[in-house]
């Protein structure tokens, strides 16, 4: 169902706002990443790649979909992802509102749970084809 019209104008502000503040997030955390000290450069690089490719899924699903009738699903992810704060998104209708409620806000974390050496899974790749 899409979104009335006036909050179709707002969205697309919001939309830009937290599109700006995806990315930068995305930055912060892979010059955190590449700075990590302890990590081996191939630790610290597969780590990048795994973040990026990650995020670029959410990107796609918050960001790709342009049309007032992705708009609602579109600012659900983009209010679960913490890119934007209640002050901002609550100019937007009751109507639209009312569906943001249920919106668990879970935002980014690095997970560092695989700091050690990772094994040569390239190596495996080339010695066992799938």
């Amino acid at each position: 169902m899409p979104i009335p019209e006036k909050d179709w104008k707002i969205f697309k502000e919001l939309r830009d706002l937290a599109l700006e503040r995806f990315c930068q997030g995305v930055l912060t955390d892979a010059t955190t990443i590449s700075e990590r000290a302890g990590l081996s450069a191939h630790a610290r690089y597969l780590k990048l790649y795994r973040l990026i490719h990650d995020r670029d899924k959410d990107l796609a699903n918050a960001f790709n979909r342009f049309s007032r009738s992705s708009a609602r699903m579109c600012l659900a992810l983009m209010v679960m992802h913490d890119l934007l704060t209640e002050a901002e998104f609550s100019v937007l209708s009751e109507e639209t509102l009312r569906g943001m409620s249920i919106v668990v806000r879970q935002p980014y974390e690095l997970d560092w749970d695989e700091e050690t050496e990772p094994q040569d899974q390239y190596a495996k790749r080339r010695h066992h084809p799938s």
